[in-house]
């Protein structure tokens, strides 16, 4: 069925569980669901109420291999846009591609496009908030990997290590974790390591009795004692001193400290997401970080890639910026047009998200019309889009060799397409769309 539609130029994605499809919905956005009566974990009913609480612009059509009337009721009951029998046929798969033809007629007659998708000849336009994992907004395999783990390790009480470049969303990872696991409810403490002196981050981190030093009028109660039972992120911790390090290798072992000028022992149970974007280890070779405490930090890690690796998120996270920044400055900006979002794509990013961000709000704030121009945005990344032109001559002539290879391989597993993308060992979803690129038809190469 997959195969079909992706002919038909639909983007598919396919899930062989309940939970997998609701935690790719978290990553992708949809306008349809196609579910099958039997689930492996869950009933039809459970998944559907969790479409409509999480979801509720996604139509559902439902497949059985043994329809039967009293579960087309039931099934219009629940909110089901159509219920069919499997595809087993060539006239079943005809009577789905019908189905799924009306059922996205009537989603468009329901509902604003949403804001990748929707692309015309003046450029792309932001119209709704873009779906999100916990507020992080990719559609980047890297980062869907990052999400599959952080659900992996949501509920268990392993300490996690965050590494990446500055402005690359590592506070956004902490707040995800806490919030997909069973301590959301707790508190989130943060703090930056960086920011303060030795004395005043042992404070910060531990608290203080009053009169433990010149200036200490009143007791404080430090991040650890705040964060109890929820998460506390430590941003930037290759700038701990090495005397704050050892306190916090003993809090983390034996779960209990004392606040500075104290003598009384306090349990804590918090959980650690710490952050760096300096490689710890080379930090421990050369004896700044305890390799103890980086032991125990370490113990899952999660690298987050620069968003020069993620350039597919960079229209996506420009969308989304401009359709808060527009909302907050009252502006009536509606997107961007064809060459901004070329000159946004061909700008490397040294500063990440936080760079995109920054440039996205001043095209907001500065623009006179409703679609942000090139010449609306910060003159590094106007001048950018200017050396674009080589690579794209370079991309067209790679593109000659990649067809005839492509060619080549089809026509020696006689046109079938499983085998040729297991040989090029690409999925058949990236096959489909290269032979769309090419305007390659097997049926007339085998």
């Amino acid at each position: 069925m997959s195969e079909v539609l992706i002919k038909d130029d639909y983007e598919v994605f396919s899930a062989n569980r309940a939970s997998d499809a609701l935690l790719l919905l978290q990553v992708r956005s949809a306008d349809l669901l196609i579910a099958d009566v039997n689930l492996p974990d869950t009933d039809p009913a459970s998944l559907l109420e969790q479409i409509r609480q999480l979801h509720p612009n996604i139509l559902v059509l439902v497949c059985t291999a043994k329809p039967t009337f009293q579960q087309a009721v039931e099934a219009t009951k629940m909110g089901v846009f159509d219920y069919r029998e499997k595809a087993v046929s060539p006239d079943g798969i005809l009577g789905i591609r019908e189905a799924v033809n009306r059922a996205l007629q009537e989603r468009n007659r329901q509902a604003p496009t949403s804001p990748v998708s929707d692309a015309n000849q003046r450029g792309l336009l932001a119209v709704v908030p873009a779906q999100g994992f916990y507020g992080i907004v990719s559609q980047d395999p890297q980062m869907r990997d990052i999400f599959e783990l952080i659900q992996t390790i949501a509920d268990s009480t392993a300490n996690v290590l965050v590494f990446g470049e500055t402005g690359t969303g590592k506070e956004l990872v902490a707040r995800a974790i806490h919030g997909a696991s069973n301590r959301h409810g707790k508190p989130l403490v943060t703090m930056d390591c960086s920011a303060l002196a030795r004395e005043l981050l042992e404070s910060e981190l531990f608290g203080h009795e009053k009169g433990a030093f010149t200036g200490a009028s009143d007791r404080h109660i430090g991040r650890f004692e705040r964060a109890n039972g929820g998460t506390l992120f430590l941003d930037e911790i290759a700038n701990i001193d090495l005397g704050v390090q050892a306190k916090l290798l003993r809090v983390l072992q034996t779960r209990t400290f004392e606040r500075v000028g104290g003598q009384k022992s306090i349990s804590v149970d918090v959980r650690i997401v710490a952050a760096t974007n300096h490689p710890l280890e080379d930090l421990v070779s050369s004896g700044k970080f305890r390799e103890d405490l980086y032991h125990r930090l370490n113990v899952v890690q999660i690298n987050l890639p620069p968003l020069r690796e993620r350039i597919g998120d960079v229209p996506l996270l420009a969308m989304e910026f401009l359709r808060r920044f527009a909302k907050q400055n009252n502006k009536d900006v509606r997107g961007f047009t064809d060459a901004a979002v070329t000159a946004l794509n061909a700008y490397r990013w040294s500063g990440n998200i936080r760079e995109l961000e920054n440039v996205v709000l001043q095209a907001v704030v500065l623009g006179r019309q409703s679609l942000i121009d090139v010449t609306d945005l910060a003159k590094r990344v106007t001048q950018a889009a200017q050396a674009v032109a080589p690579s794209v001559k370079l991309a067209a002539q790679l593109e000659e060799p990649e067809k005839q290879i492509l060619i080549n391989a089809i026509r020696q597993h006689g046109g079938n397409i499983k085998r040729t993308a297991e040989m090029l060992e690409i999925s058949r979803t990236t096959l489909y769309a290269k032979l769309k690129k090419y305007q390659i038809d097997p049926d007339a190469i085998r």
